[in-house]
């Protein structure tokens, strides 16, 4: 995994999957050309739609995550991962998957924090843990659980890849060799963020949050 942030994200999804049942809505996911380790259980769910204004990607609903073409109350679970801070309207959002939500209904959200500007095709903020639940709480959710992604040498790890792909001279062999020992010290860099654990709620990849209505 390239990113301690990837695979904090597929972690905190494939722990959950038990979790998930019924009809589910993956929003601002990918059916192709996926990115981490993730895989939906396809087989322990009624269905697993996609929305997505890529069209590459094949989604079930290419539309925007504002107006979604669902009746209330229509859905057991969705997923809003990495993508809040890709919205111009991101509580309009939120409040639109809260409308989807049938009554004990669950979602999965992630949005990252201390990581690199990331266009796709825009990046536009990055929130605290405080203002999440203030936003969650206001749009209505009854449940809300937010646990920050790692700490601070999960942090240094991925900003360090960010450098190393940002270089004008990525293809060097400086490079070659610093992306080689970001590859290797992965591992090392994990142990030290448990080490480091008290570190997590000031300085960290992001959030992963769990909701219910």
């Amino acid at each position: 995994m390239a990113t301690q942030r990837r695979y904090l994200v597929d972690k905190f999804l494939n722990d959950q999957i038990p979790f998930m049942s019924g009809d589910i809505l993956d929003i601002g996911g990918k059916k192709n050309n996926k990115r981490g380790n993730f895989r939906p259980p396809i087989k322990q769910v009624s269905t697993w739609r996609y929305i997505n204004i890529d069209q590459t990607t094949n989604p079930d609903f290419c539309c925007s995550a504002e107006a979604i073409p669902l009746p209330d109350s229509s859905v057991d679970g969705f997923l809003l991962c990495e993508v809040l801070e890709h919205l111009e309207a991101p509580e309009v959002v939120l409040k639109e998957a809260f409308r989807l939500l049938k009554p004990g209904g669950k979602g999965w959200i992630t949005m990252p924090f201390l990581y690199q500007v990331h266009a796709d095709p825009y990046d536009y903020q990055r929130w605290t843990d405080a203002k999440l639940h203030q936003v969650l709480k206001k749009v209505g959710f009854t449940e809300i659980e937010i646990s920050p992604m790692g700490g601070v040498f999960s942090v240094i790890h991925d900003l360090w890849y960010s450098s190393l792909c940002r270089s004008p001279q990525r293809s060097s062999i400086f490079n070659k060799i610093g992306f080689r020992l970001h590859r290797l010290s992965s591992r090392f860099f994990q142990m030290l963020d448990k080490s480091f654990y008290y570190t997590k709620p000031y300085m960290t990849t992001g959030f992963a949050i769990f909701v219910v209505k």
